[in-house]
């Protein structure tokens, strides 16, 4: 009995190993993946609300050379079009915001509206 039960554990093993490395492995490095690209989508959403005040401010001439400069310097490397196109998203989320704020008002005004 002790052998058949040994046997089938034997048989077992390769098998959740050939399990694991189907299934567990991709979603845990598609976890991993998507993780990283919403951390990086937030890091390069902060660097262009901050590249947008420089630049108003005259400190910076070109916000994509100053995002792109902060990410090189955080030793981060995509590729230029990666990082245009996450900038582009984040300047979509900007102009949008601001251009609600301009048809709202502050902040507090909208507070005080909804208060009553």
């Amino acid at each position: 009995m002790l052998e058949i039960i040994t046997a089938i554990a034997v048989a077992c093993v390769p098998l959740l190993a050939a399990w694991i490395t189907a299934t567990v492995i991709p979603w845990v490095k598609a976890r991993t993946t998507a993780e990283q690209r919403r951390a990086l989508r937030e890091l390069v959403k902060e660097l262009v609300y901050s590249a947008e005040q420089l630049y108003r401010s005259g400190v910076i001439e070109d916000r994509l050379t100053y995002v792109q400069g902060r990410l090189e310097a955080q030793n981060i490397k995509k590729p230029v079009e990666d990082v245009r196109d996450l900038v582009e998203e984040a300047v979509l989320e900007l102009t949008i915001r601001e251009e609600w704020a301009l048809g709202h008002g502050t902040g507090e005004e909208i507070a005080t509206d909804a208060a009553g």
